[in-house]
């Protein structure tokens, strides 16, 4: 019995060690706002029925899911060493799992992600393999080149969001507002991640904006972004309909959290505003994803 129990008890291990790694919570949030997109975004009726009976749609989010869990395990098997610096205590358990067992999960979530954006359609199936591409070229090449590396991971934070778009569609100028908004968001937040991790991207050769310019200038580029982001969407925002008032107001809440965390970062020189600022950039991007149920009251 306990010889059975041995096995049994390290695939537990495993299995709970992988849900960590492909950072379930964050394929969860992104699932449910593609559904809230394809129910409040673009279901102009409302229609719940119509939305559950979606087969493609179905497919869309699923295959999502597992290329997203990929993305996340393959960033995981090239960052394990820098990782145990930053986050030594997730790296480690990651290193129990075994680098063949990460990538024969790896292989075999980009396999049914693949089958399953076949069966939507030929044009969801080419979106996704190019995700899955450019979610390796990221981890293996991109993540080590300054300021690519910071772009190219947010373009790829809200590629899911654009496949339920491809899936119906319908893009306007609202819609822009919505999804740029959220890009500015979710790249703050990756400068300030690698403010944090400074020490050990010097260790292993990633140079990011901030090892180029060093932290106090990487600060101030980042606040002249959202300066300038906050800028041109008051300078567009007189030409935009007044029925959209659910994207402007969610696009202004957004940039301007953004525009506040840089400004609060940039005016301190030490490190200790960071974790609060990370803080506030993931609650401001779950509020952003989550965001569009209000449209039901508009």
């Amino acid at each position: 019995m306990n010889s059975a129990t041995g096995p049994s008890r390290k695939k537990w291990i495993k299995l709970t060690l992988l849900l960590g790694a492909v950072r379930w919570y964050n394929v969860l949030l992104l699932t449910l706002a593609q559904y809230i997109m394809a129910f409040f975004i673009f279901g102009e009726n409302r229609d719940l029925e119509k939305v559950l009976w979606d087969r493609k749609l179905h497919l869309i989010v699923l295959a999502n899911a597992f290329t997203v869990a990929g993305a996340f395990l393959i960033n995981v098997f090239y960052d394990v060493d820098k990782d145990l610096i930053n986050r030594s205590k997730f790296a480690t358990l990651y290193r129990l799992i075994g680098q063949e067992y990460l990538l024969n999960t790896y292989v075999a979530f980009n396999v049914i992600a693949m089958l399953l954006s076949l069966l939507a359609s030929l044009k969801v199936f080419l979106f996704m393999a190019s995700f899955v591409s450019m979610a390796w070229f990221y981890s293996h090449k991109l993540q080590k080149i300054p300021l690519i590396r910071e772009i190219a991971a947010s373009l790829l934070a809200i590629a899911t969001l654009l496949s339920v778009w491809l899936h119906f569609g319908d893009m306007h100028t609202g819609l822009l507002l919505y999804l740029g908004s959220l890009l500015l968001l979710v790249f703050t937040r990756e400068v300030i991640k690698d403010l944090q991790g400074n020490r050990s991207n010097i260790i292993f050769g990633y140079t990011t904006m901030v090892v180029v310019t060093g932290a106090a200038f990487a600060k101030k580029w980042l606040l002249a972004v959202n300066v300038l982001s906050l800028s041109l969407w008051f300078l567009g925002n007189a030409n935009f309909n007044h029925s959209m008032g659910f994207y402007s107001i969610v696009s202004l809440i957004s940039t301007g959290l953004s525009f506040l965390v840089s400004a609060i970062v940039g005016s301190n020189s030490g490190s200790q505003v960071l974790p609060s600022a990370d803080a506030m950039l993931k609650a401001g991007i779950v509020i952003h994803l989550l965001s569009p149920v209000v449209v039901v009251w508009m």
